[in-house]
């Protein structure tokens, strides 16, 4: 059978493991990837970043090694990764790979735009949105709402009026590309030639925030302020776009002496928390897909549910050559 003929015809199916932070994805992944061939993409906003491995809970070189990882350690802290850029670096991967390959991790934005497509992005614009947020400093953020609502009421219409960061996105956008944020998603082209076989991972919110806590105080010991302290010997700051993360962000108040260690910790077991609940709450009502609860299911359950899916495209592509 002419194999170039199954990459043009026959559906590829991809697995992709989602989940919160801190519920067990990359143990899941790396299984998945020994057990089926495969190689991992990684759908985090925060792994790409080089330098900054224990607050972002990036993969073990062992793991790194053991299994051939992408999209991690790709970016300098510096640097602007948006979801366009994963989007389309997935997809080359993908092509390249002929799909052979897992996307595990907890950005749900950047999977959302690789299913369905991103047009181009606007880039960033770092003056403006130093200027922006300005603005929200003198005059709140419905100063800026209200702004948007007047240019692209349909964006204003899904953005929460206090979420400042996407408020100034939409607004950047307009400004430098003259169109629409909510006019995007009519130019993108979703992949063709792919199903994404999703699994989506859960745990009982309460022991999930056990586990949180418990890895906070794990990265801790592990030397996670020796790591942010030797991000800023190598000159970046609060405005680096790696730095503004959860788990070294905090850090900058105890620098200036406003807080203790013990009170930047808790900052950061709070706000990985509440960063935790939001990707349960995204998971939940903007992808489809399988929910394992892993409180209760084994990795067997998941391995099935993979291997299924897989075989129905192969049958699949089987029909349509037939």
């Amino acid at each position: 059978m002419n194999s170039s003929l199954i990459k043009t015809v026959g559906p590829l199916v991809v697995p992709v493991v989602l989940g919160p932070t801190a519920v067990g994805k990359t143990g899941i992944a790396l299984r998945l990837a020994r057990d089926l061939d495969r190689e991992i993409i990684s759908c985090d906003s925060r792994q790409i970043y080089r330098y900054m491995n224990i607050a972002t809970a990036k993969p073990s070189p062992d793991q790194l090694s053991g299994v051939k990882h992408w999209l991690v350690d790709c970016c300098d802290p510096s640097e602007h990764y948006s979801a366009y850029a994963f989007s389309r670096d997935a997809l080359r991967i993908l092509m390249q790979s002929n799909g052979r390959a897992i996307i595990c991790g907890g950005t749900g934005y950047y999977f959302k735009c690789l299913v369905e497509g991103i047009a181009p992005a606007t880039p960033t614009q770092m003056h403006f949105r130093r200027e922006y947020e300005k603005k929200v400093h003198a005059g709140g953020t419905y100063s800026i709402f209200n702004e948007l609502k007047a240019v692209d009421p349909e964006s204003a219409g899904k953005i929460h009026p206090h979420d400042i960061r996407r408020i100034i996105r939409a607004l950047e956008v307009y400004y430098f590309s003259g169109r629409k944020r909510s006019d995007l998603p009519k130019e993108s082209q979703p992949p063709e030639h792919l199903h994404f076989c999703v699994i989506k991972v859960s745990l009982p919110r309460c022991t999930l925030y056990d586990r949180i806590n418990s890895r906070v105080d794990q990265m801790f010991e592990n030397g996670l302020w020796h790591e942010f302290t030797s991000l800023i010997k190598r000159g970046y700051s609060s405005e680096s776009a790696g730095m503004q993360c959860v788990g070294y962000k905090e850090f900058f108040e105890v620098l200036n002496n406003n807080i203790t260690l013990e009170s930047a910790l808790e900052q950061i077991k709070r706000n990985t928390r509440r960063y935790a609940k939001r990707q349960i709450s995204w998971f939940k009502h903007q992808v489809e897909g399988t929910e394992f609860d892993l409180s209760t299911c084994t990795y067997a359950d998941i391995l099935a549910q993979v291997k299924n899916a897989i075989e129905s495209g192969r049958n699949d592509t089987r029909r349509l050559l037939a």
